[in-house]
């Protein structure tokens, strides 16, 4: 890595931390619009729901599509934005930053149950589902704007780029995939230990929380959506998806491990441009790249050298990504079902406030580290609904409930009552179980998906 890279670097990621940062919360949630007959989404439909919604909350609208159509609108009064993330198959709401978690859910259920209210009358609804339950029928177009068609035309280059393990089939997975995020501000004496010890959370994340189950074509996951990142061209280079195997110890190793993650996009000219992931050691050096653009139907080629600035475009999808905001973005969650919407979020925060004790809890743990298995191979076995045979299911719910009790404690300790919030994760930890497992029991019994899409749209 040369000082130069890691001078632009160490500005981008960590100048922000060395400040005392404000213990805020960012939350993004993306939910799918599902049309109950089983057909196609009507995007129609959304669009002139999402704008009675933007007239309803006095939200100011922020961003067209190419056809003139709003697909975001912000509040002027908390920093709320709607949006339809990737396809209008699927609305995103973020929320502006916040200290009370509560105050975030009583914002979230006003929003849904005007749009469900709206798409009722429709036959739709929006549910709580990481994968759109009628992924099959619902159409694959993204939102024609020049990101979101730069995005579609990268994962489709899966038919002609190799890489190692091969593609998966489903390269309009953007179109039909929901997930949750949240954000925390991080300072910089903290940064390296919670990568490290959240990264250590990751399988129990999935064996809690595991909500994007494609029953139809993947039958053997209860949590697709790493296998479809890490299958996709986003996981060319393993360093920009998933689980750090192996966290770096230092700033300067963190940021020695961001120099090796790769950029694919970049703007020139007001053309938003896509290539074969490159290095960021490797991309500066170069003298020229070779790009596609999208325009009126067609993918076009350009070349252009390489500036500083495009260090602005590098995204990666890590499950803990450090943002340029000072923050760490928790990214590794479907979304849940709605009533259940901000328990997965409730269970990260209260163990973010007990950094310590939890890694105290993993490095004495014998239920599932110090078996050779590593986060990532553990969050594996999880994600398809596997054990290994070490782990005794006994000792594992009592491994479970000492972490959530954890951060419950770190939730009392907040003071906004945000505790309650984990009422069904101790309920999960009695019966091992999680919304996609839920879903396939249902299914082998003969529940309908419709009756399903229901239960997991109630607040």
């Amino acid at each position: 890595m040369t000082e130069r890279i890691k001078d632009l670097l160490y500005k981008k990621y960590i100048l922000i931390s060395e400040k005392e940062r404000e213990h805020y919360i960012g939350v993004e949630i993306e939910l799918p619009i599902v049309n109950l007959s089983g057909e196609a989404t009507n995007h129609k439909l959304c669009q002139e729901v999402f704008c009675k919604a933007v007239s309803h909350f006095s939200f100011a609208p922020s961003k067209y599509d190419k056809n003139e159509v709003c697909h975001e609108a912000v509040s002027n009064e908390n920093g709320d934005i709607l949006s339809f993330d990737c396809s209008y198959n699927n609305l995103e709401i973020s929320f502006g930053k916040e200290k009370n978690l509560l105050s975030v859910k009583n914002r979230f259920n006003e929003y849904i149950r005007f749009f469900n209210t709206e798409l009722s009358e429709s036959g739709h609804i929006i549910t709580g589902m990481g994968i759109h339950p009628f992924y099959k029928s619902c159409s694959k177009d993204y939102i024609p704007t020049g990101r979101y068609q730069m995005l579609e035309g990268y994962l489709k280059k899966s038919d002609g780029w190799k890489k190692e393990g091969g593609f998966h089939p489903y390269s309009a997975f953007g179109t039909f995939a929901s997930s949750t995020q949240m954000q925390l501000d991080v300072n910089k004496s903290s940064l390296i230990e919670t990568l490290e010890t959240f990264s250590l959370l990751e399988p129990i994340k999935s064996l809690l929380f595991a909500n994007s189950l494609m029953p139809y074509d993947e039958p053997r996951y209860l949590l697709t959506r790493d296998m479809l990142w890490e299958h996709s061209t986003h996981g060319i280079n393993p360093r920009n998806i998933g689980v750090h195997d192996v966290v770096p110890k230092t700033v300067d190793e963190l940021l020695e491990y961001i120099s090796y993650t790769s950029i694919f996009c970049t703007e020139r000219e007001g053309k938003y441009l896509f290539f074969s992931p490159i290095p960021i050691t490797e991309y500066f050096p170069k003298e020229t790249i070779e790009a596609e653009y999208y325009e009126n139907g067609k993918y076009y080629p350009y070349s252009f050298k390489p500036e500083v600035e495009d260090l602005n475009y590098l995204r990666t999808y890590k499950f803990l990504d450090l943002t340029s905001r000072g923050t760490i973005e928790y990214r590794s969650l479907c979304t849940q079902p709605l009533f259940e919407a901000f328990d997965a979020i409730a269970f990260q925060l209260g163990l973010s406030e007990k950094i310590h004790e939890l890694k105290e809890i993993f490095e004495s743990d014998n239920v599932l580290y110090h078996h050779s298995f590593t986060a990532n191979e553990l969050r594996k076995e999880f994600n398809k609904g596997h054990q290994p045979d070490f782990i005794d299911e006994d000792k594992l719910k009592s491994l479970l409930y000492r972490i959530t009790k954890l951060s419950e404690t770190g939730l009392k300790e907040r003071g906004f009552g945000e505790e309650k919030l984990l009422k069904s994760v101790f309920g999960r930890i009695e019966t091992l179980s999680s919304p996609a497992k839920d879903m396939k029991v249902m299914l082998e019994k003969g529940k309908s998906m419709k009756d399903i899409i229901l239960a997991y749209s109630q607040l």
